[in-house]
């Protein structure tokens, strides 16, 4: 091989003979090429005889050439480190004069080649390949220009940071005043990848671009009124980022800028306007915005609602009518993804936490969960964001006295219903940010979202599902019974609509509305029970997901108002109809159990019989799916992997029993082997099925840790081992665990309390973690006091601080009792540790309301007094430096002040 390599004559035949057959229809032919084609990779030197084929047969079929170019791209992305080296220079030195073909698919392929070719390697190991690339930048053939420019275009996105190393000299140095000089190009394809390619670099801001920072923004500027829709998208998109990044470059230009956005914004071009659009939810985020808005609000606000209309387009893509007979396409289906248990995202039990924090963005992303509209984002979505970004900027009355009177006027009955509903979109939007402005006019505003859940027109309806969901805060906790009543009537009647995409909006809007509700909904549960059931006979696959869980959530927030027999006898037969239909390797059992989840613990023994059917079905399942991971393991080349969320929802399920039946459970724990079962699952590879397996053992150690005594010591490793905040969620069921075990159990917990500190601290002292976590941790430390006071004493000087601070904050519970009991006895054990962070304990202590045990309000009153006695006379002037309010707690429950101050 090496510098005269050439192919065999017969075997390049071959191969060419069997990439012409690449286009063929016939399966069989397509079985053969494949085998054939895999035979090949015995041939040292197969990749020079594709490479051969593609860079040296110009006169073969493009296709032909374009399959051998795409076989050695995947053949260098799998397997280029273990090339030949004679081949690995040889793809290289052949595949670059290739951009100089005229076929522009040829070019492109290569430029994908070399990309790939460079993410294997580096842009060292091929040192001639940049000055190539640049140099035929200045090309007089405009093939070579644009394939350089489009390979260059690639290596900018994907290798932003190797292109500004000085081990390779520095290469934008030449490269970004050359793509400069390309704005001016009279072929708008080189204009577009110029501006393409400087993009990638904004958020880094290499110093060659920092030199050349005003001959790019006179550049950009000059491009704002390009003929080319193409380059003004590009325009939009470098501004948009550069608000984003360095606003600070864009201000002596700003208001200019902002008439290029608000002209571009109305362009003819959709992607265009798209674009610029997205630059007022961008300039909105940046600080001090206001005042460079106020003046163009009179403007924007009026543009953006324009935006927000439907087109005809879009009207014909969604308008289906009625459709709930429909069956629902494969592909309108979302994959199922089990919500695996977080202790501390609701109050008591491990069901259902939010690890994350929210993202208004998601709102209007979100098509299936809260919009149901288009199935990408648009300027319709673009303009909504925005206009719920910007209502949160202003006052509340600056802003409503722009944005009110144009909604009104697209409220008017004599409008197009499409207007009409892009209104009920803006009032929508702006209900967060805006609420306190709009609070005066709801008592008119909400009646009529009500009355419009009724329009004749589907899209109509489904747009005031949402925008009534924006507001069920303030019509559950202001709008009193007169709101609430005929709202639950109308959006019942919305949840048995026969338009799909209403069903789906009013179920999620039902669901919002269960939330903010809670309790005030049990007088309705005759009503929303029965509409659920004829919901659940009507709904097609994808809105039978969504119809999960309004059931979920339903109950999760009535709780034991769901135990009553004719609720029971409403609501579980359809349930139990499709529990006993579905097999046990059926996907579609997997929403439905973790819908049963909350309905278990919300009925518990009201369930009767069910209960033991329930746990049985849970067990097997979990057993089978174990069983099936260990002949995967053994061999995953001929056996499938099971689906974990089967063993995920079903470790839920029982979670859920455990919550309902509470101590009753026992019975059904020994007989199933459950302890053993739960210490396979516990060792799972899968987070999430770690994290539901530590819910269900920090569950089951509270009812009936007996029965897991003796698994004890194998558990408490495990959890320990995931004492790691690289995935919060299962850190924090495991920290959880622990401290249920600690209380129950603290002779066999003691000897691993050193370690158990020691991978707690550093998750203590991290404020950036999520108050979930840090909550169950500070209980946990706090409950291994009660377990070896002396041996967390040792470092109390290193959490104490971060341990108030987490705790002051948490409800006042059992758990707070006991972590606060653990952590009387650790200051006991070494008060001097804790003197220097008195006054964070104080304020920790009195975080506590008026559901403080007597006993350890007495505990408090003797330790602060110990503090006070042992810093002697100097207590009035270390007193006097806390807080006035802090002073005025501890003096009314403690009486810490001298008498004489």
């Amino acid at each position: 091989m090496g510098d005269q390599w050439a192919p065999n004559e017969e075997g390049l035949r071959q191969l060419v003979a069997i990439l012409q057959k690449t286009n063929s229809g016939n399966q069989e032919d397509q079985n053969k090429v494949r085998n054939d084609l895999n035979g090949f990779h015995r041939i040292p030197d197969y990749n020079n005889y594709l490479t051969f084929i593609f860079a040296k047969l110009p006169q073969l079929e493009d296709y032909v050439r374009n399959c051998a170019g795409l076989l050695l791209k995947q053949n260098i992305k799998s397997y280029f480190p273990a090339m030949p080296r004679a081949v690995q220079d040889y793809i290289k030195r052949e595949v670059l004069p290739v951009l100089a073909d005229p076929k522009q698919n040829v070019r492109h392929t290569v430029a994908n080649i070399v990309t790939n070719l460079i993410g294997k390697s580096s842009f060292a190991e091929w040192q001639n390949l940049l000055p190539d690339l640049i140099g035929g930048l200045d090309s007089q053939d405009p093939h070579v220009v644009e394939g350089a420019l489009y390979t260059l275009s690639l290596l900018c996105e994907d290798f932003t940071d190797q292109l500004d190393s000085s081990e390779i000299g520095r290469p934008l140095n030449q490269l970004i005043p050359k793509l400069l000089g390309f704005f001016t190009s009279p072929n708008p394809m080189f204009r577009r990848k110029a501006i393409s390619s400087l993009y990638f670099f904004i958020p880094r801001m290499p110093g060659a671009l920092l030199i050349n920072m005003d001959k790019y923004l006179q550049g950009i500027f000059s491009l704002t009124s390009d003929e080319s829709p193409d380059v003004r998208v590009k325009v939009c998109r470098s501004l948009v980022s550069l608000v984003e990044i360095r606003m600070d470059f864009l201000m002596p230009h700003i208001h200019d800028i902002i008439k290029f956005m608000l002209h571009a914004t109305r362009d003819q071009d959709d992607e265009v306007a798209l674009e610029a659009c997205e630059f007022w939810t961008s300039i909105a985020q940046t600080q001090n915005c206001r005042p460079l808005l106020r003046e163009y609000l009179p403007t924007l606000v009026p543009l953006l609602l324009n935006c927000m209309v439907y087109s005809p387009e879009e009207y014909e893509m969604l308008d289906h009518g009625e459709d709930a007979s429909v069956p629902d396409r494969p592909q309108d289906i979302k994959p199922f993804f089990a919500n695996s248990n977080v202790h501390g995202g609701t109050a008591g039990g491990s069901g259902g936490g939010d690890s994350g924090g929210e993202n208004p963005e998601e709102d209007y992303d979100d098509d299936d969960d809260d919009w149901g509209e288009e199935e990408s984002w648009s300027i319709r979505k673009s303009s909504a964001y925005a206009l719920d970004t910007l209502s949160f900027i202003f006052d509340n009355d600056e802003f409503l006295k722009v944005a009110l009177p144009t909604i009104e006027q697209k409220m008017s009955a004599s409008n197009e219903w499409i207007v009409r509903e892009s209104s009920i979109l803006a009032l929508g939007a702006i209900a967060e940010g805006c609420l306190k402005g709009l609070a005066p006019h709801l008592h008119n505003v909400v009646p009529y979202l009500i009355n419009t859940l009724n329009d004749e027109k589907p899209l109509v309806r489904s747009i005031t599902c949402w925008a009534i969901s924006r507001y069920s805060s303030w019509i559950v906790n202001e709008g009193g019974p007169q709101l609430l009543q005929p709202l639950i009537i109308n959006l019942l009647h919305r949840i048995l609509d026969n338009n799909k995409r209403v069903q789906e909006a009013a179920c999620s809007a039902f669901a919002t509305i269960e939330e903010d509700a809670d309790q005030s909904l049990a007088p309705f549960l005759p009503n929303i029970l029965t509409t659920f059931v004829q919901a659940f006979k009507k709904y097609q696959a994808k809105n039978l997901l969504i119809l999960y869980d309004a059931i979920s959530t339903l109950a999760k927030v009535v709780g034991r108002d769901l135990n009553r027999p004719e609720y029971v006898q409403i609501l579980i037969p359809p349930l139990l109809e499709r529990f006993n239909l579905l097999e046990d390797n059926n996907k579609a059992l997997l929403p439905l159990l973790q819908c049963l989840n909350p309905i278990c613990a919300a009925i518990g023994m009201g369930l009767k019989d069910l209960l033991l059917i329930f746990y049985n079905r849970a067990i097997n399942i979990i057993k089978k799916t174990i069983t099936d991971q260990m002949l995967y393991d053994q061999s995953p080349e001929t056996i499938d992997a099971p689906d974990r969320e089967f063993l995920v929802t079903s470790l839920d399920l029982i979670s859920g029993l455990a919550g309902g039946i509470g101590t009753s459970i026992e019975s059904l724990v020994e007989p199933s082997k459950l302890p053993e079962i739960l210490l396979e699952c516990m060792k799972s590879r899968e987070p999430d099925v770690r994290q539901s397996s530590f819910a269900l053992l920090g569950d089951l150690s509270r009812i009936c840790i007996v029965h897991f005594q003796n698994k004890i010591t194998e558990y408490i490793p495990i959890l320990m081992n995931n004492l790691f905040p690289d995935c919060i969620p299962v850190c924090n069921n495991a920290c959880w665990a622990i401290g249920e075990i600690a209380i129950r159990l603290p002779l066999i917990v003691k000897p691993y309390v050193p370690n158990i500190l020691q991978a707690l601290i550093p998750i203590m002292k991290n404020t950036k973690n999520n108050k979930n976590i840090l909550e169950n941790t500070a209980i946990t430390i706090g409950r291994l006091g009660l377990v070896d006071a002396e041996k967390c004493a040792d470092r109390i000087d290193e959490y104490i601080q971060c341990w108030c601070m987490a705790m002051r904050s948490k409800m006042d519970d059992s758990e707070k009792d006991s972590a606060f009991r653990g952590m009387w006895m650790i200051i006991l054990a070494n008060p001097n540790g804790a003197l220097k962070s008195l006054v964070y304990i104080c304020d920790a202590i009195a975080s506590w309301g008026e559901r403080i045990e007597p006993d350890l309000n007495d505990a408090f009153q003797k330790i602060l007094h110990i503090f006070k006695e042992n810093i002697g006379p100097h207590w009035p002037q270390f007193y006097s430096q806390f807080p006035d309010q802090l002073r005025v707690i501890l003096n009314q429950r403690y009486h810490l002040e001298d008498k004489k101050n």
